[in-house]
């Protein structure tokens, strides 16, 4: 879940964004540097959980260099599983 998304990078590229987030969390890497067509930045967590509304999960933030210019993005990255054990209550 963005908290803040790109504005010069297309879905395609965010999406390549948020593979190497998900990485980084299951493997608990704190930063790392990230490049694809359209930009190259770095990708950093502060290993900081965050709650907007009912989700909630790891920040990830990242610093973009694109043809358009320096872009920023922050979001969200959570482990959801199945089967047994708590959820998170609504309430």
């Amino acid at each position: 879940m963005f908290l803040r998304a790109a504005s010069h990078i297309g879905e395609e590229e965010a999406l390549v964004i948020m593979e190497q987030a998900v990485e980084m969390f299951l493997v608990g890497e704190e930063e790392r540097n990230i490049k694809s067509s359209g930009f190259e930045g770095r990708l950093y967590t502060e290993m900081r959980y965050e709650i907007i509304g009912s989700l909630g999960g790891q920040r990830f933030d990242a610093d973009l260099e694109t043809p358009y210019g320096r872009d920023k993005a922050s979001f969200l990255v959570s482990e959801q599983t199945q089967g047994l054990g708590g959820r998170i209550s609504r309430n």
